[in-house]
């Protein structure tokens, strides 16, 4: 995927921005209970939204957690009714120069809730929500492996060599306690 450089330079200030201010040390063991609110950065994409629709399919009426999605409008129509009424959309008119969200309705849907982890499901990355995970106060954020992510995102998840975005996937599962 090729970055505009106007997002390489935003990415490159925040990550400046970012390396002097001290992180919060988040401690991760078996014996948890598991993310209590969980925000999820959904891919628009037809190719991995299709198979990242898949994987976050839940049965919301009967969980527990506060989990919340973010996406481009344009991939809304990959993802199951369902998921519709906790899903948090942006749109192309919602971006600023830089191609960060700039939309305070839409910045204040996503910071109602005190989110306990992120996780980027965008293989390839998304600028636009990288710059939201950067700047959103959450102490665990999981993203998978490019130049980019290793800077934001406090756990980094290699992409299986396999190809099979579903055993990532489990992985994340078991961080967060969703299994």
């Amino acid at each position: 995927m090729k970055i505009p450089w106007r997002m390489k330079w935003l990415l490159w200030w925040t990550t400046l921005k970012k390396n002097k201010q001290n992180e919060k040390l988040v401690k991760i063991g078996q014996g948890g209970t598991g993310a209590n609110s969980i925000l999820f950065l959904l891919p628009s994409v037809k190719e991995t939204a299709l198979v990242a629709a898949h994987l976050v399919k839940r049965d919301m009426e009967n969980e527990n957690r506060q989990i919340r999605y973010v996406i481009h409008q344009n991939g809304l129509p990959f993802y199951s009714e369902n998921l519709k009424p906790y899903i948090i959309t942006y749109s192309d008119d919602d971006l600023n120069w830089w191609g960060a969200i700039k939309s305070s309705s839409v910045l204040d849907r996503i910071k109602t809730i005190n989110y306990d982890a992120l996780v980027d499901l965008n293989q390839p990355i998304n600028p636009t929500l990288i710059f939201l995970a950067a700047n959103l106060d959450i102490p665990i954020k999981i993203g998978f492996q490019s130049f980019f992510t290793e800077k934001f995102y406090t756990m980094v998840i290699q992409r299986s060599s396999s190809g099979f975005l579903e055993n990532n996937y489990e992985t994340i599962e078991r961080v967060l306690g969703l299994t």
